[in-house]
């Protein structure tokens, strides 16, 4: 992840524009996917997008911040390997 907090923000933005996309993809290649499901699935990755959007700007106040953003690091990768594997899922 990014090492700055603009960073990290773009970095969020990219990882949840792509988890977005691959759903849009996914329905596309497989038109006998449930629009339900993917709405969803897309729901899903703009609430954890705003999410950690808030995470990151509490972070600005945090002691130790260090250890606060690789601690918000490590839920966007457990976040997005999920909605990956509901993806796959489809």
């Amino acid at each position: 992840m990014g090492k700055s907090i603009k960073d990290l923000k773009k970095e969020v933005n990219y990882i949840f524009g792509e988890v977005i996309d691959e759903v849009n993809y996914k329905q596309l290649i497989k038109p006998e996917v449930d629009n339900d499901s993917v709405e969803a699935i897309i729901d899903e990755a703009v609430t954890f997008y705003e999410e950690f959007i808030n995470k990151i700007n509490k972070g600005r106040k945090a002691e130790n911040k260090k250890q606060y953003f690789k601690e918000i690091t490590n839920e966007i990768e457990k976040v997005v390997e999920e909605l990956v594997e509901k993806i796959n899922n489809l």
